[in-house]
């Protein structure tokens, strides 16, 4: 490990900010699939809890969409009220 380190320390200080940002992205990409995926199943476990009622939930993804469009509609509204 300590050699790993050493080797990285050595690369020129552009090379290791490149690694770290890399290093970054794939470990917050790691954590959003877990998130994501322990989300899914605690959405499913809810559905399952309530055997009586039958709720029709949207997926993640159709709420962020849905989301994403109504921002999306009331920024367009906000810059048509802005006055040049």
């Amino acid at each position: 490990m300590m050699a790993f380190v050493k080797k990285i320390q050595q690369k020129s200080r552009s090379t290791r900010i490149l690694i770290l940002w890399l290093s970054v992205v794939l470990v917050m990409l790691i954590i959003i699939a877990i998130w994501l995926f322990s989300f899914s199943r605690a959405m499913q476990s809810s559905k399952s809890d309530k055997q009586g009622e039958n709720i029709e939930l949207p997926s993640l993804f159709e709420s962020i969409g849905k989301d994403f469009s109504s921002f999306k509609q009331q920024l367009e509204a906000s810059l048509k009220n802005i006055e040049y």
